[in-house]
């Protein structure tokens, strides 16, 4: 749970349900047939291969992703380089159960308030509508804090559209991995004081929540249509549509409330470190290595193939 809080700031991976019954007829996505998925980037060194395949989420939910492509990679690569993440907090199960308890407390407004009373009217009237539109039954949306609030209420429309944040690229990437023997590698990140690691993520300054869930509401209200398209985009490999697509970001602006923290902010620094210094590290050793990170963590001038440039690799892709 501190995990989830600190790398993403929203509730969308612990709390999904389906869609409840009664929402308004909404446009479907319907992918058909067998999608490649986009082509990989080559970040090399010598005669040394970094392939990394950008991921996206959410996807269509019944696509049928196969890449011959990416599986030839991976039976001629040493290792698989994971996007995911295992933070080790140093507990053990009642341990877990209490911090459990501690993270369903946290994610609540204080002194039993609802969005209603520590909103600003117009932002909660936005609230309401899009509510009342993708989770019309879901009363507990109320009582959450304004990030977890907007996070839980993103992952209801996603799944209103028949798209799905569920990470099965990963699963069918584990799955190549094991058949052709390759060994996974992960990054592993120690948690220190997890209890008051979710403290501080509870504490969240409120001006900066409503930031968080001001970007997820326009993203919903603007660019819901646009998930369906840019899902479409990553399935058939178009990365130049997933570039030019309007998008509005809201995990950045949930990460920035919560990253003023220092504590967390530090967290971040160190898985994005962490993988450069795993995929360096595998380029060094390995003839050919498979990676996998988010799209958007690898485009832009921030993004991690801008790094691996500044450092002399050679970059190559879509």
């Amino acid at each position: 749970m501190a995990s989830a809080a600190a790398a993403r700031a929203q509730d969308v991976a612990i709390e999904q349900s389906a869609a409840t019954e009664g929402d308004a007829p909404l446009e479907q996505v319907e992918v058909l047939g067998e999608r490649p998925g986009p082509q990989m980037w080559k970040v090399s060194k010598g005669d040394h291969v970094l392939w990394i395949l950008g991921t996206l989420s959410p996807l269509p939910r019944d696509l049928k992703w196969r890449s011959k492509a990416v599986e030839e990679v991976i039976a001629h690569s040493q290792a698989v380089l994971s996007d995911e993440v295992d933070f080790d907090a140093g507990i053990g199960p009642i341990s877990g159960f209490r911090l459990y308890r501690q993270w369903r407390r946290v994610r609540n407004n204080a002194d039993d308030a609802t969005l209603k009373d520590v909103l600003p009217g117009p932002l909660y009237e936005r609230f309401s509508r899009l509510k009342q539109k993708y989770a019309p039954k879901d009363e507990s949306l109320e009582r959450l804090q304004p990030m977890f609030a907007g996070g839980r209420l993103f992952g209801k429309a996603v799944q209103a559209r028949k798209l799905t944040s569920e990470r099965y690229v990963q699963k069918e990437v584990r799955k190549l991995a094991k058949r052709h023997d390759v060994k996974i590698r992960r990054i592993k990140i120690p948690i220190e004081d997890p209890r008051g690691l979710l403290q501080v993520v509870g504490e969240t300054p409120l001006k900066a929540q409503s930031i968080c869930l001001d970007t997820t509401l326009s993203r919903l209200e603007l660019d819901v249509s646009t998930l369906a398209a840019r899902a479409e985009a990553w399935a058939v490999g178009d990365v130049d549509a997933l570039r030019e697509l309007p998008h509005v970001n809201q995990d950045a602006a949930c990460w920035a409330a919560v990253s003023d923290a220092p504590r967390i902010k530090q967290i971040g620094d160190r898985i994005r470190y962490a993988w450069i210094a795993a995929a360096e590290k595998d380029l060094e050793q390995n003839r050919s290595t498979f990676a996998l990170l988010s799209i958007e963590r690898l485009l832009g001038p921030e993004g991690l193939l801008a790094t691996f440039q500044a450092k002399g690799y050679s970059v190559e892709g879509p």
